[in-house]
């Protein structure tokens, strides 16, 4: 296994956010499901370096000048993006 499949296996079987980190600044795309809501997070179309997307609500855009600045100020349903990334249901889009 090489060090990228290390790095993937960690976000995923971990829930690394150092991982996540990494992947993301690394031009990755995730989609994530939480409480049956779709999100989306890429550098992207993005308004700033990265955002954060809800699926198919217009305007949800949260966009942020780093990934570190996402990770600990995105809001999902009302909560903080740390405490939501512990129970979603992450996966890279192809």
């Amino acid at each position: 296994m090489d060090i990228y499949d290390l790095i993937v296996d960690e976000l995923f079987k971990k829930k690394s956010l150092a991982a996540l980190m990494f992947l993301i600044d690394g031009g990755r795309e995730l989609e994530l499901a939480f409480d049956g809501c779709e999100y989306f997070i890429s550098q992207s179309g993005s308004a700033k370096y990265v955002s954060l997307w809800q699926s198919n609500v217009a305007e949800s855009e949260q966009s942020f000048e780093s990934t570190y600045e996402l990770i600990c100020n995105a809001v999902i349903n009302g909560k903080a993006f740390t405490e939501v990334w512990k129970s979603a249901e992450p996966k890279f889009l192809l």
